[in-house]
């Protein structure tokens, strides 16, 4: 077992998006051996970053992907059609495990523990899109 009870350091690989993966990602996330942050990089892309302790397997992950994209650069759609600025209570980021690390049991050429686990992130207000870091939830 690793230092964190009710963690394997050496899970076998399971492809899994059971419910309590997310519950403890959330119990991670409220103890900060896993972190989440909205970024924004650049004016009008945004990303997720989460990263710390896999929920299942216990090793460490770094996990950032698109939250938005730029559209409207082809076809005939002026991107004044397209609507900005959504207002949204969370936003949804489902995260799998990317630890690096080869599980027994896992398909050839496959790393990471196989579960997948969704966290919830404030989105940036306003005021602190260029400095603000919301907490995940």
């Amino acid at each position: 077992m690793s230092g964190d009870a009710g963690i394997a350091s050496e899970e076998r690989y399971e492809k899994t998006t059971a419910f309590v993966w997310t519950e403890r990602a959330f119990e991670l996330l409220e103890t900060g051996k896993l972190r989440a942050e909205i970024q924004e990089p650049r004016a009008g892309a945004r990303w997720s970053h989460v990263w710390g302790q896999c929920p299942r397997c216990g090793h460490y992950i770094d996990d950032r992907q698109p939250l938005s994209a730029v559209t409207g650069l082809v076809g005939s759609r002026r991107p004044e059609t397209f609507t900005h600025n959504i207002v949204v209570d969370v936003e949804p980021v489902d995260v799998g495990c990317g630890c690096g690390t080869t599980h027994s049991g896992a398909p050839a050429d496959t790393t990471g523990c196989g579960v997948s686990f969704r966290i919830e992130l404030e989105p940036i207000p306003q005021s602190d899109a260029r400095g603000g870091t919301p907490s995940g939830r």
